[in-house]
Order: structure tokens, then C-alpha cells, then sequence
């Protein structure tokens, strides 16, 4: 997978393609594409996530499309969606960011295997996104968060999510959602 990075306002250069270290392949056809980041505490730790669904244009994810997604989930089928969510949002803590470029590269996904999302199959009915697409796609957001100094960490996929298990208002959820830097 590849993509044309956009040129920073002001500049006149265009930027070089970004190629894929790795892609993840998922049943109905989507392609996760991994990218080299450069930013972060640890640069060379970072990455940009991309996807590819079947017969689209390659997309930039972003919280507010999984969040979404797993409120319409949460209609149709309350207690699996918290369920859900919860094994989510423990994920958060074991998943630990990269340890170093190779590490990167290997990019291991460890928590979001089939197996281990059976159990949330049911879900797959509702909403735009599979159960194993907003796995992948969190436990790598996660990795990507916890690429953050110590002294700043990021937080906001664990806010969000802790928000979401607390049933907060719609407002709080889609601020948290949305919030930049």
C-alpha cells in the first residue's frame, strides 16, 4: 500500500510517496497499511495508519469513526458492545508501544487475533466496521499513544474509552472524539 503524503501549507515541494512496512489483510478484503511515522518521543517508534477497504480509496483513521461505530453497535446489542469495549479498553494496558525500528517493522499484533475476538462476532451485524477492524485498528492507535514523552503522555484513546464505558453523555464522547493535539 502507498500513499502521496500531503505538503505542509506554505511549502512548494511535493512530498515523496510512503510506502507500507507491513499490511494486515483482513477477511472481507480490507488492508491495514503501516507506515513509517516520524514523529513522537522515539521517531523512528512512530507510525501512520492507513486503511483500504474493498473497492474504496485508502483512508486516514481517526477516533471518531470507531467511536461512532461502536455507539450504533452499542443500539442493537448493549451488553456485548460493553463487553466489547471493556476487552478494549484492558487492552490498553498491555499493549506496549515499540521497543525499537525492528520492532516496528515485525509490527505484532498480539491482541486482536481471531481467536481472541470470536466471541464479538455477533457485533459484526451492525455498524460499518468489522470487530477485527476496530481490534487491529485500536491495539495499533494504542501503540502509536504510548509513542508519547512520559513527561506529556497522550490519552486519549483510554479517556475515550473510559468515557464510553461510563455512558457519558453523547457530547462528551464525540468531544473527546474529535479533540486535536
Amino acid at each position: 500500500m502507498d500513499f502521496q503524503p500531503r505538503k505542509k501549507k506554505g511549502e512548494a515541494i511535493r512530498l515523496p510517496r510512503k510506502y507500507s512496512i507491513k499490511e494486515i489483510s483482513l477477511p472481507d478484503g480490507t488492508i491495514i497499511g503501516i507506515f513509517a511515522g516520524e514523529r513522537g518521543h522515539i521517531p523512528e517508534h512512530d507510525i501512520l495508519i492507513r486503511y483500504q477497504e474493498k473497492g474504496k480509496h485508502i483512508r486516514t483513521p481517526k477516533h471518531i469513526h470507531w467511536v461512532i461505530d461502536l455507539l450504533i453497535k452499542k443500539e442493537h446489542d448493549r451488553k456485548l458492545t460493553l463487553e466489547f469495549m471493556k476487552y478494549l479498553r484492558e487492552m490498553y494496558d498491555r499493549v506496549e508501544a515499540f521497543k525499537s525500528k525492528a520492532d516496528r517493522e515485525k509490527c505484532i499484533i498480539k491482541e486482536t487475533t481471531a481467536e481472541k475476538l470470536k466471541r464479538f462476532e455477533p457485533l459484526n451485524k451492525y455498524g460499518e466496521y468489522k470487530v477485527d477492524f476496530i481490534g487491529h485498528l485500536i491495539e495499533l492507535m494504542i501503540k502509536m499513544e504510548k509513542n508519547t514523552p512520559p513527561n506529556k503522555p497522550a490519552r486519549v484513546f483510554r479517556e475515550l474509552m473510559d468515557a464510553m464505558l461510563q455512558e457519558k453523555e453523547i457530547f462528551v464522547i464525540v468531544s473527546r472524539a474529535t479533540q486535536i493535539g
